[in-house]
C-alpha cells in the first residue's frame, strides 16, 4: 500500500503539466455545477425570507363568502388558523382609485403583514384607517383627522343570479395609517400587479355603509399544511362550490417557495450543468489515458520485476486528483458564489448551500473518475511487460494509405496529409476530443440562436406584443385598484400626450366591463369552463368588454370585419349599431379560435348589461345593440384586442356616451413614429407620474423586459459554455503536447531527412485545425438540429393557439457557428501556441536516440 501511495505520487508529479491539467479539468466542472446550484439556491432563500416579510405567512385568501361557508370554514379540519373580516364592498374616489373596505381586525391586520404607522383604529363606521399606498395613489398626505369623500361601491349577484351594483356616497374621517413594506408593491420579482389596497373601518350589525343582506366575509387563513398548498386551496373550492376567485393562495409567497425546485429540474439547467460535466468527462478519460501512454514504459518494468498492485497504484492516482479537484473546484465555486450573489443583490449576502449542492458535483466528478479509473485500470493491466519495456506506444505505428489521402495532398500538401494521418492515429482520442468541444459548441450555437431568434421577434410574435396590434403604448388603470366607470384620462393630459414629439397618433376611448345577456343553450362548449356553478342556466350573464372608439379608430377595424359591415358612418336604427367580437382566446385550449356564442350573425340584436351612472350612483343598465358587422378570430389578439373577455361589443363612443351617462375616456392608444420608442416612453413616464393608478403599457417596455430576460439566459449559457470550452481547451494543449512527445523520434527523422523546422510547425498547425474544423462541423450539425427542433415546436404551438402561421422561418444559425467557430479556432491556435517549446527545443540528435 505504502509503496503504491508513493509511485502513485511519484508519476503523478512527473508529468506535472497533464496531472494539473486533470485537476483543473474536474475542479472547473465542480466548481461549475457548485455554483450553479448554490446562486439560484441562495437567490430562493433570500426571497423566501422577503416573501414572509412582505406577503406574510398565510397561505390563502378569501373573498365575498357568506356567512354560512365563513363559520363552516373557521370549523374545517383542514384549516389550521384562520383571521375573518367583514367585506363592505369598495370606496372609491374621485379619480377611480378603489380601495377595498373591511372591518377593523387587529389579527387580520398583523397576519396580513401591515403595521400601523400612524392614529388608532377606528372607533364607529365614519372613521377609516387607510393604507398609506391609498392615500398616495389619491395624492394625499398623511394627515390625520381630515374628512375624505369617496362613494361606497359594493358589486354582487341578487337572488335571480343577476350581477348588480350597489353605490351611495359616504364621508370617512382618516384616524390611522397602515403601511405594507415597499417590496410588497414591487413583487417577488418585477411587479407584483395583483394586490388590492385596503381600508378598514369600525362594524357593528347596526352598520348603515352597505345593506345588510349584501354584507359578505373576506379574511385569510393557513392550511394544516407547512406551505400554502394549491391541492388543499382546490379541496376547499370543491368541497364549498366556490368559484377559483373566492379562495387564492399567497401567490407570491408560494411563487418564492416554489421557485427553485421548479428551475433546478427545467431542461434549460439540467443541460447547463449537465453538458459541462460530460465534457469534463472526457478530458478526464483522455488525460488518465495520456498519462497512462506516459507510464507504460514504467509500468512494464514494474510488472517485470514482480509488482502486482498497478491496479491500486492508478485507484490511489484517481483519489488523490479527485480529492484535489473537489476541494479546489469547491473553494472556487463558495468564491464565485459569493461574488455572484453580491453582483445580484448589491451587497454582501450569506450563501446558502444545502447538500444537493454538495452531493451533486461530488456525485459527477467521482463517477467521471470512477469510469476513467476503471477503463486506465483495466488497460494498464492489459499491457505486456515486454512489450511496454520494448516500445512506449503502440499507437504510433502508420496505417494504410487510404484513396483520400492523395486528394488530401493535393490540396493541402504533404504537411496536411501526414497532419490528418497523425490526428487519427488514435481514433478513440480523437474521437472523445471532439466530442469535447462539440458539446460546448452545440449549447452555444443553439442556445444563442434561440435567444437572438427570440429578440430579433419579439416584436411581432409574443402574445403580449400581438395583443397589442399596431398601438405602440397603451395608457390605462390597474385592473385591481381602481373602478373603471370613475377612471379619466381628461382632455388636457390627452392634449400634452398629442404634443409629445414623435407620437403619430393618439386614440382616446371608453373602456367598460359588462354582460353579455344569454341561455345556456346558446353559449358555446367553449364558454362553459369559465361559468360559475351558480349561474342561472335560462338566464346567464356572460362576462363582455364594451368599447366605444372614435370614427377614425372604427375605420381602422376594417380588415377584422369577418361578416357584415363597419359602423364608422351614422346611420338611423332603433338600436345602437355595434361590431360584435364573438371568438375570444381560451387560456384552457391556448387557441383565439373559442367562441362565445354558439350562433351570432349580422342583423342580430343582442342584450348587453353596462354600468351607468345615474343621479351620482353606478348602476347596471340593460341595453340592446344591432349587430352590424362579425370580427374575426385575428382581432381578439391583435389591434387593441384585448384577452380578458368572452366576448366583445364595439360601438361608437357618442353612442356609449349617451347610454352610461359617462363622458371621459379611460383608456389611450398612441401609435409612435419608428425607432422613437424609447424617448417616447421616457416622456409619458414623466407625464403621467404620480398620476392615480394609471399605468402604461408598451411594446418597447414588453421588449426591454424580454430583452433583459434573455441577457439573463444568455450570461448563464455563456458561463457553461465558457467553462465548458476551458476544459475542453485543457483536453486540446494535452493531446497536442502528447503527440508530439510520441512522435519526438519520428519529427527527428523527419527533420533528419530534410524536413524544415518551419514546415514541422505547419503540419502541428494543421493537425490542431483538424479538431477544430471536426468540432465546428459535429456542433453545427447538433446545433442547427435542435434549433430547428426548436423552430418547429414554436410554429406548432402558435399555429395551434394564435392561428398564426410559420411565425418563425428554418435556417441555419450561421452568424452563431462562425462565432463559435472563430473561437475555436483560437483555442486550438493557442494550444498550438503553448505547444512550441517541444518543437523549438527539438534536438535531431537526442530525439533519434528516443526508445533506442
Amino acid at each position: 500500500m505504502k509503496v503504491s501511495f508513493k509511485l502513485a505520487v511519484s508519476y503523478l508529479k512527473s508529468p506535472k503539466g497533464k496531472s494539473l491539467a486533470l485537476i483543473t479539468s474536474i475542479s472547473l466542472a465542480v466548481m461549475l455545477i457548485f455554483t450553479l446550484n448554490v446562486i439560484p439556491e441562495t437567490k430562493s432563500e433570500i426571497n423566501i425570507k422577503e416573501a414572509y416579510k412582505n406577503f406574510g405567512d398565510y397561505h390563502a385568501e378569501y373573498k365575498n363568502l357568506s356567512d354560512s361557508v365563513s363559520n363552516q370554514l373557521e370549523k374545517d379540519k383542514e384549516v389550521k388558523e384562520i383571521h375573518d373580516v367583514i367585506n363592505l364592498g369598495s370606496i372609491v374616489d374621485k379619480n377611480g382609485v378603489s380601495i377595498q373596505l373591511d372591518s377593523y381586525n387587529e389579527d387580520f391586520i398583523n397576519n396580513y403583514g401591515y403595521k400601523l404607522i400612524n392614529g388608532t383604529y377606528p372607533k364607529n363606521e365614519n372613521e377609516i384607517v387607510l393604507e398609506e399606498r391609498a392615500l398616495k395613489e389619491m395624492h394625499l398626505d398623511n394627515k390625520l383627522n381630515e374628512e375624505i369623500d369617496f362613494t361606497v361601491v359594493k358589486h354582487y349577484v341578487d337572488n335571480k343570479d343577476e350581477n348588480q351594483i350597489y353605490s351611495k356616497k359616504k364621508k370617512f374621517k382618516l384616524v390611522g395609517i397602515v403601511q405594507k413594506p415597499e417590496a410588497y408593491y414591487k413583487g417577488y420579482y418585477k411587479g407584483n400587479e395583483y394586490y388590492n389596497v385596503r381600508g378598514f373601518t369600525y362594524f357593528s350589525s347596526n352598520q348603515n355603509i352597505i345593506p345588510k343582506e349584501l354584507v359578505t366575509h373576506s379574511g385569510i387563513l393557513k392550511f394544516n399544511t407547512k406551505t400554502p398548498s394549491m391541492s388543499k386551496a382546490n379541496e376547499i373550492i370543491g368541497k364549498y362550490k366556490l368559484n377559483d376567485g373566492d379562495l387564492i393562495i399567497n401567490t407570491q409567497l408560494s411563487n418564492a417557495l416554489d421557485d427553485y425546485e421548479m428551475s433546478k429540474n427545467t431542461t434549460f439547467s439540467i443541460k447547463n450543468k449537465l453538458i459541462p460535466m460530460l465534457s469534463a468527462a472526457l478530458v478526464i478519460f483522455n488525460i488518465f489515458n495520456i498519462i497512462l501512454i506516459d507510464m507504460t514504459k514504467q509500468i512494464g518494468i514494474l510488472r517485470a520485476i514482480g509488482m502486482k498492485n498497478i491496479k491500486l497504484m492508478i485507484l490511489i492516482q484517481s483519489l488523490i486528483v479527485l480529492i484535489l479537484g473537489l476541494v479546489l473546484g469547491f473553494a472556487l465555486g463558495y468564491v464565485i458564489s459569493l461574488i455572484g450573489i453580491s453582483s445580484i443583490y448589491g451587497s454582501q449576502q450569506n450563501i446558502y448551500i444545502s447538500k444537493e449542492s454538495i452531493m451533486e458535483p461530488l456525485e459527477l466528478a467521482s463517477f467521471a473518475v470512477l469510469i476513467s479509473c476503471i477503463f486506465s485500470t483495466y488497460k494498464g493491466s492489459k499491457i505486456s511487460p515486454m512489450e511496454a519495456i520494448r516500445d512506449i506506444s503502440n499507437n504510433t505505428k502508420k496505417g494504410k494509405d487510404k484513396f483520400y489521402h492523395k486528394l488530401i495532398r493535393k490540396i493541402f500538401g504533404l504537411t496536411g496529409e501526414m497532419a490528418f494521418k497523425n490526428v487519427w492515429r488514435n481514433k478513440s482520442r480523437t474521437i472523445l476530443s471532439i466530442l469535447s468541444i462539440s458539446l460546448a459548441g452545440s449549447l452555444f450555437i443553439s442556445k444563442m440562436a434561440i435567444f437572438n431568434n427570440d429578440e430579433e421577434n419579439s416584436g411581432s410574435s409574443s402574445l403580449s406584443v400581438m395583443a397589442m396590434g399596431d398601438t405602440d403604448v397603451i395608457l390605462r388603470h390597474n385592473f385591481y385598484n381602481t373602478e373603471e366607470a370613475y377612471c379619466n384620462y381628461d382632455s388636457n393630459l390627452i392634449y400634452k400626450i398629442s404634443k409629445i414629439d414623435n407620437i403619430r397618433e393618439v386614440y382616446p376611448s371608453m373602456n367598460l366591463t359588462a354582460y353579455l345577456k344569454t341561455s345556456l343553450n346558446n353559449i358555446s362548449d367553449d364558454v362553459k369552463p369559465f361559468l360559475s356553478s351558480k349561474d342561472n342556466q335560462n338566464n346567464l350573464e356572460i362576462i363582455t368588454g364594451v368599447k366605444g372608439y372614435n370614427k377614425s379608430f372604427i375605420r381602422s377595424l376594417d380588415k377584422y370585419i369577418e361578416e357584415g359591415s363597419n359602423i364608422y358612418e351614422k346611420k338611423k336604427e332603433d338600436y345602437p349599431r355595434a361590431l360584435v367580437s364573438n371568438y375570444f382566446y381560451s387560456p384552457m385550449q391556448s387557441t383565439n379560435n373559442a367562441k362565445a356564442l354558439k350562433k351570432v350573425k349580422v342583423g342580430d340584436v343582442i342584450d348587453i348589461k353596462v354600468p351607468v351612472k345615474s343621479n351620482g350612483k353606478l348602476e347596471y343598465k340593460n341595453i340592446k345593440v344591432k349587430v352590424s358587422g362579425l370580427l374575426d378570430k385575428d382581432y381578439v389578439i391583435t389591434q387593441d384586442g384585448g384577452l380578458g373577455y368572452l366576448a366583445q361589443v364595439i360601438i361608437n363612443e357618442d353612442d356609449l356616451k349617451n347610454i352610461t351617462n359617462i363622458k371621459d375616456y379611460n383608456k389611450i392608444s398612441i401609435k409612435l413614429e419608428d425607432g422613437k420608442d424609447e424617448e417616447v416612453n421616457k416622456a409619458l413616464d414623466k407625464l403621467t407620474k404620480g398620476s392615480s393608478f394609471k399605468e402604461i403599457e408598451s411594446k418597447y417596455k414588453y421588449e426591454s423586459s424580454f430583452k433583459e430576460q434573455s441577457e439573463e439566459n444568455k450570461k448563464e449559457v455563456l458561463v457553461s459554455v465558457i467553462l465548458t470550452l476551458i476544459i475542453s481547451s485543457i483536453n486540446i494543449i494535452c493531446i497536442i503536447k502528447t503527440n508530439i512527445m510520441l512522435r519526438i523520434k519520428e519529427l527527428a527523422t523527419l527533420r533528419a531527412i530534410g524536413m524544415s523546422m518551419k514546415n514541422i510547425k505547419k503540419m502541428i498547425v494543421k493537425e490542431s485545425m483538424i479538431y477544430a474544423l471536426f468540432s465546428i462541423l459535429v456542433s453545427s450539425v447538433v446545433a442547427t438540429l435542435s434549433y430547428s427542433k426548436f423552430i418547429y415546436m414554436v410554429n406548432s404551438i402558435r399555429a395551434e393557439g394564435l392561428g398564426i402561421e410559420n411565425s418563425m422561418s428554418y435556417n441555419i444559425p450561421i452568424n452563431e457557428i462562425l462565432q463559435f467557430g472563430i473561437s475555436t479556432i483560437v483555442m486550438c491556435l493557442l494550444a498550438t501556441y503553448l505547444s512550441r517549446n517541444k518543437i523549438i527545443k527539438l534536438s535531431i540528435v537526442e530525439g533519434l536516440r528516443i526508445n533506442d
